[in-house]
Parts: C-alpha cells; sequence; structure tokens
C-alpha cells in the first residue's frame, strides 16, 4: 500500500456507510498517534490529546471520498450524540486499540496463521470475521459485509497495520498532516507537520487567524456549498475547543472563539435585513 488514503480505500473500496464510523474513527486515531509519536517528547501531555484529535481530522481530509458531514460524523463522540470527540476521550480510544486487538483477534488470529503458515493477511482477516460472526450467531456461516464495522470497532485496524499477529511499522509511508498551533497555558506552542520543533519566529499563521483571512477576502460572493464548508469548518473548531475548558485560560479560549465568530461568513444577500 502506497499511502493511508489508499489502505483505507482498500480496506472499504472506497464506500463509506455510517456502520463503519467508529471503525474509521479507530483507523484515523491510530494513524494520528503513529504521526505523532516522534512529537510527543516536546509536548505536554493534554497538548498531545489535542494534537491527536487535530492530526486526526487533518487526516479524515485526505480521504477524497468522504463528504464534509461524513467526516465530522466519524469524529462524533457517539452516533446518537453527534457531539465532537473530546480529546481526552479521543486519547483514551487511541490507548486501548492495540490492547483490544491483542486481546479479541491475535488469539483467534495465532491460531490460523499456525494451521495455515502460508495463507495471506486478507485470508486471515476474512477466517477471522466468519469465525466471529459464527460465535455470535449459533454456528452461522457467510457474514454479512458490513459485520467487519458493526462487530467491532478495531478489525479495520488489524486489517490495515498487521500482518498476521504482528504490527507491520512500514505498512505505508507515515506522512504527518500539518495541524494548528496546540494551545498552552500561557503562550501558543507550535507543533509542526516535522519531527523536528519548529521555530516560533518561522510558524504558519495560527488556523484561526487563516480562517478570518480566507473570509474577509471571500466577501459575501460564497456559494451555498462553500458557505456550508465553512459554516461546518468553524463549527468543528468551536466544538474542539469546547473540550479544553479549564485546561486552556479563560482569555485564551474567549479569543480563539472570537477569532471563530469573526470568521463567520455575512448572511446571504436575500436574508439581509431581515427580521
Amino acid at each position: 500500500m502506497s499511502s493511508f488514503s489508499d489502505a483505507v480505500k482498500g480496506a472499504i473500496n472506497s464506500k463509506y456507510h455510517s456502520s463503519m464510523r467508529r471503525s474509521l474513527q479507530s483507523v484515523v486515531l491510530y494513524e494520528a498517534d503513529r504521526c505523532l509519536n516522534a512529537q510527543y517528547p516536546v509536548m505536554k501531555p493534554f497538548q498531545r490529546k489535542w494534537a491527536l484529535v487535530a492530526t486526526a481530522i487533518e487526516l479524515l481530509k485526505s480521504l477524497d471520498f468522504l463528504n464534509d458531514y461524513q467526516r465530522q460524523e466519524i469524529m462524533f463522540r457517539t452516533g446518537t450524540s453527534k457531539e465532537q470527540l473530546p480529546p481526552v476521550l479521543a486519547w483514551r480510544r487511541m490507548k486501548l486499540i492495540a490492547r483490544e486487538i491483542s486481546q479479541t483477534i491475535l488469539p483467534n488470529a495465532q491460531k490460523l496463521v499456525e494451521e495455515g503458515p502460508t495463507r495471506s493477511h486478507d485470508e486471515i482477516c476474512e477466517l477471522l470475521l466468519e469465525m466471529d460472526f459464527a460465535e455470535s450467531n449459533a454456528g452461522a456461516k457467510n457474514h454479512p459485509a458490513t459485520w467487519e464495522f458493526k462487530h467491532s470497532s478495531v478489525f479495520t485496524v488489524y486489517r490495515i497495520y498487521y500482518r498476521g499477529i504482528t504490527a507491520e511499522p512500514n505498512v505505508f509511508p507515515i506522512v504527518p498532516p500539518p495541524i494548528a498551533d496546540t494551545p498552552a497555558k500561557k503562550n501558543v506552542v507550535p507543533v509542526a507537520a516535522k519531527t523536528e520543533r519548529v521555530s516560533p519566529k518561522a510558524k504558519a499563521p495560527s488556523a484561526n487567524q487563516a480562517v478570518v483571512d480566507e473570509t474577509n477576502n471571500a466577501g459575501g460572493d460564497l456559494s451555498s456549498v462553500e458557505r456550508i464548508a465553512l459554516l461546518t469548518e468553524i463549527k468543528v473548531h468551536t466544538d474542539l475547543l469546547s473540550g479544553f475548558q479549564g485546561v486552556i485560560p479563560d482569555e485564551e479560549l474567549a479569543a480563539r472563539k472570537r477569532a471563530l465568530y469573526a470568521a463567520l461568513p455575512p448572511p446571504p444577500k436575500k436574508y439581509k435585513g431581515a427580521k
């Protein structure tokens, strides 16, 4: 597999359904952790959690078969609440992925590898799903195509990143996407997309400022599609900031929210002056 995007497309045949939400959430959190692993030592604990979510959101943008709502849906805390996954919970879920794979998938995978050393990874995956389906359905056979996603939120991670019973570290190149500056108690600490730290003097404009500039340049001539996309992005950032209540100083949190408010596009011309 040549890239993260190619791997995900191959795993779900480039077709997303809401039943895949938690599975793809696990995949992007797992990949975000891989992307950030070299940067964690220079981050504070709460910055790692923030960066994990921010990186996962950016990774979703690389999956061109998803629309904006689907990208947002994948990062919901639950399918019913439709609330943004908070960084603390995202971190906890990420930490449980490898453990759950080890406990629920690898024991049976070990048996299959021992029984058939020449079996391909895809063959092992299909046999594992069939075994789980039979165990959960009184010996029934021929699991449905959605079983992988409805039965386990980590199986797709296993399908993409493991080979047999071993995690494959070089399954495809790690390409960390650029993310917004991570928050700090006193100052904004930049987090680069590369492994080395970026000098504060060389850092790019913050994501909030970029949104404001883009909106100001666009004026009131946004198309309905562009307007909805911008409003969706602002909402995602606003929900993300809400997860840091009590972590980021109130003044900094308020400043970031004001920047997002300033980035809201003007109302469509037909609604101007309406009461």
